[in-house]
């Protein structure tokens, strides 16, 4: 790989302040010394934060000192209170002392991130008055909340004998929330859904009344900044032109606060990764906390220092009292080691499978549905169906135990992500293997049925093994709460418990090893995937970096299978899509084999019953598959450069000349550098100008041929973006390498974004700075110049129906005709959300040559597919409701 891959500007080639100082230029300065300038400068700008945070830490140190001087025990739990024995100082004492050692420096921690986002954001007057304000509100509005809802929600004795205690988090979430208001629309986005979700997680599995608090000074939060903006919003609209800078601000921060649409598919993937992380952590919450009053929290009883009644058990058990049993029974259950390790493995899964969903694979997706799905059905069932059916007063005796409340805290938060998951299925197009698949779900299968028949089978032979004896019906009842975790089984009878050793083992172990054998094959599920996949994208990697075209880069892009030379040194990268094997450009690796490469993936597709398709192939590659006897149409033509003999003079180069020197008035700079060369608030702008971008269509990010953030990571790729003076970036564009022979001889361009408000004419100066530092790097290594810069060409744009419309016998070919305006009806409908033509015209603005491309097929007869297939490919994600919003704009 070429070094030039890695250039990047000078510090003053940018113009912005990155922390790079005029002490990195002192050679005497010791190597830390920079580092500490940065931290000196954050303090500078965050003293509120820092203050706070050192005064809070300072204050609990003094308090442990003097609590230990005056013999009160450490950690200090003997701040909390309970509902029975209320008392107003301790509590509030708690919201400003930690009670241990870990849970300072974690508040610590998480109070410094809290105050310094907000600080700069509010400003140090809103901040004060926000964080007092939503603080004192939301632990008044928690503790009414908590008093009311907690009989109601547990409805045991031991409520009212819970101790609890406040957050210190209480005094930096309303601040954090307030702040998201203001800040960028990706980081607004990030902190309200991972922060909410967070605080529902821990209010629902440990149920601490501090967390009602929490929640409560969080809304505060979030509805005192919202007013904020929408007041902001409305001064600025008050005022006449010419406060520019004012209105800038103004469009920089305020954005509709509903406004949730998650635009781009890796944002997607990371907000519901997050999610579901949490909501897979939620049961170690429960396992770690000392309150067990939330209403999924039954299995944090395991750490309860009450143990099962014997005698009230056997009572329970025998039908002889009712008073309490729900205890006694989650009791039981959470004191025996393999029903616990049960409930942790589906923990361990969906850990997995959140994983799975950051890295777009569909079987994640699908698990994630089935599981949250089945959690809030089995819920309903659990809560209502079937005590419903021994409930001597109907509904009001589940009622009055507090089932139906019960139910719908189990069963809606699950049930709602599970639905959001499934409309969102697009966002996660990596599919795995139906032989890995089918193997893995065999394997689960199998495992239930000999779990099941392990225990039904020792029940029905050994019934008086448990208490009371065992019969088929209730060993029937108790089956499915052998499997599913215990949190699940709250307020729910207890048919018979296992009196010998063997017995507790079967008991306990059949759910224990089925969920074991599905976290084994979930892992190798992904762990499978993932390595199958990284080694092929890999090895693609490595073919592209021998010898390939201009959009050859695009094969190592995540979602393309790869089809490899029976030599290993070429390959075709392909999907599949309703039968259609679509390839992303043609053959790359040894340019030697790339004729005979067209013949073998097609007699590999005809092996697996799949209709080839090759897309976005040139001339040379045409005519050779129409030699063969298939059929060709052009899909657009790619836009290419000479670098080398690159200018702007003469009166067909105006605007071009006129972009660069207004950039050059304005004080914006171009800089050349990687993703991950790029400094950290640059890579956040990248993605929050991507994201704005995406949100402004109506139809979602394109993937195929056109790459998105994702994309931008790879270290190969280069990145030009534009910056003014105050390190606002403009406009950013990427660039893909292309080999020949193992060296560098052009790069097209793929990535291409701005602001909504950036001024006119910055695209075309980031394209002409690439021409000019293309041709200038050559003419300082003339052995490193780049042949070409490819311009890449605009979908579905540029198509002449006039032109290659003849099949090898020399006919005109009707069906390509037919494919043609199919294309064309495609090419109509997507212009008014993407506009393939004026991108095509604003390509020609360089006076490139234009080369046209090809997609070649063998069978008229899938022409309907192919169509299909090709809009599939390019929107993925494309929802019914996306399509006929479409078709409205289309007509209109």
């Amino acid at each position: 790989m070429s070094d030039g891959n890695h250039e990047q500007t000078a510090p003053a080639d940018h113009g912005q302040a990155t922390g790079k100082r005029a002490g990195n230029n002192r050679s005497v300065s010791p190597a830390w010394a920079p580092l500490l300038g940065d931290i000196r400068h954050w303090i500078d700008a965050h003293p509120c934060a820092v203050w706070f945070v050192a005064v809070f830490a300072a204050l609990n140190i003094v308090a442990w000192i003097g609590a230990t001087l005056i013999g009160r025990p450490f950690p200090m739990r003997g701040l909390s209170t309970s509902l029975g024995e209320f008392s107003l100082p301790r509590l509030l004492a708690t919201l400003l002392i930690a009670r241990g050692v870990l849970q300072l420096i974690v508040d610590v921690i998480l109070l410094l991130v809290m105050v310094s986002i907000a600080e700069p954001l509010l400003g140090r007057a809103r901040l004060a008055a926000i964080g007092v304000g939503s603080t004192l509100a939301g632990t008044l509005i928690g503790l009414l909340l908590c008093a009311g809802l907690a009989a109601l929600l547990q409805g045991t004795p031991t409520v009212d004998r819970v101790r609890f205690a406040l957050s210190p988090l209480t005094m930096g979430v309303g601040v954090l929330m307030a702040a998201s208001a203001f800040s960028r629309p990706l980081w607004r986005r990030r902190i309200r859904l991972i922060g909410y979700a967070a605080i529902v997680a821990g209010l629902l599995f440990r149920g601490n009344p501090g967390d009602y608090c929490l929640l409560a000074a969080a809304v505060i939060g979030h509805l005192l900044g919202v007013l904020l903006t929408r007041r902001a919003a409305d001064r600025t609209a008050d005022h006449t032109a010419g406060r520019e800078t004012e209105h800038a601000a103004s469009q920089h921060h305020h954005v509709d606060p509903l406004h949730w649409q998650l635009s781009t598919s890796f944002e997607a993937r990371r907000m519901f990764a997050a999610i579901a992380l949490v909501l897979a952590l939620g049961p170690m919450l429960t396992i770690t906390s000392t309150m067990h009053v939330g209403p999924l929290s039954s299995l944090g009883l395991m750490l309860s220092p009450v143990d099962p009644d014997e005698t009230t058990l056997a009572s329970c058990l025998a039908g002889t009292t009712h008073a309490g049993c729900f205890f006694q029974f989650d009791l039981l259950r959470t004191s025996m080691p393999g029903a616990v390790l049960r409930s942790l493995l589906p923990t361990a899964v969906m850990a997995i499978m959140a994983w799975g969903l950051y890295r777009g694979r569909r079987l994640a997706a699908w698990a994630t549905v089935v599981y949250y799905a089945f959690a809030s059905l089995i819920a309903v069932a659990y809560y209502v169906v079937v005590p419903l059916a021994f409930a001597p007063d109907g509904l009001m005796s589940l009622v009055r135990h507090g089932m139906i409340v019960a139910c719908v805290a189990n069963a809606v938060l699950p049930a709602l992500f599970a639905i959001a998951t499934a409309v969102s299925f697009g966002h996660f197009p990596i599919r795995t293997d139906a032989g890995r698949l089918r193997r893995g779900c065999t394997a689960i299968a199998v495992a239930f049925a000999a779990c099941t028949a392990a225990y039904l089978g020792f029940g029905l032979l050994r019934p008086h093994d448990f208490r009371p004896a065992a019969t088929f019906g209730d060993l029937l009842a108790e089956l499915p709460g052998r499997f599913i975790p215990i949190g699940f089984l709250s307020r729910t009878k207890l048919r018979f418990m296992p009196l010998t050793p063997f017995a507790s083992i079967v008991y306990q172990g059949v759910g224990l090893v089925f969920w074991l054998t599905v976290l084994v094959v979930c892992v190798r599920w992904m762990r499978d995937i993932l390595v199958t996949d990284d080694h092929a994208r890999a090895d693609a990697g490595r073919l592209v970096e021998r010898d390939g075209e201009s959009m050859s880069f695009m094969t190592t892009w995540e979602g393309n299978r790869y089809w490899t030379s029976p030599t290993g040194r070429s390959a075709v990268a392909y999907r599949v899509i309703g039968g259609i094997a679509l390839t992303c450009t043609g053959p790359f690796g040894d340019r030697g084999e790339w004729l005979s490469d067209l013949r073998e993936f097609a007699r590999f597709c005809a092996a697996n019953s799949w209709s080839p398709a090759f897309y976005a192939v040139h001339r040379a590659q045409r005519d050779a598959l129409v030699d063969s006897g298939w059929y060709a149409l052009e899909v657009g033509g790619e836009m290419v450069v000479d670098p080398r003999n690159w200018k702007t003079t003469g009166k067909k180069w105006q605007d071009i000349r006129t972009a660069i020197n207004k950039a050059k008035r304005d004080g914006i700079t171009d800089v050349l550098t990687t993703f991950a060369g790029a400094d950290a608030d640059v890579r956040e702008q990248i993605e929050e100008i991507s994201e704005q971008w995406a949100g402004e269509k109506a139809l979602p990010e394109m993937k195929f041929t056109l790459g998105g953030v994702e994309e931008l990571r790879d270290p190969r790729v280069r990145i030009l973006y534009a910056v003014d003076a105050d390190g606002l970036v403009l406009g950013v564009t990427s660039w893909l390498p292309t080999w020949r022979d193992g060296r560098i001889v052009g790069w097209t361009l793929d990535f291409m974004r701005h602001r909504t408000d950036s001024p006119n004419g910055i695209m075309e100066f980031l394209i002409a700075r690439m021409a000019e530092r293309l041709r200038d790097e050559g003419l300082a290594d003339p052995s490193s110049a780049a042949e070409f810069m490819s311009l890449s060409a605009a979908p579905l744009a540029g198509m002449n129906p006039d032109r290659d419309n003849v099949d090898a016998s020399g006919h005109e070919d009707t069906g390509t005709a037919m494919l043609q305006h199919v294309l064309q009806i495609v090419a109509d409908w997507m212009e008014p959300a993407y506009g393939f033509r004026s991108l095509f015209n604003f390509k020609r603005k360089f006076q490139p040559s234009e080369e046209p491309v090809y997609v070649c097929y063998p069978d008229p007869a899938a022409l309907p597919q192919l169509g299909l297939a090709v809009m599939r490919a390019y929107v993925p994600s494309m929802s019914a409701k996306q399509a006929l919003a479409m078709l409205r704009t289309l007509q209109r």
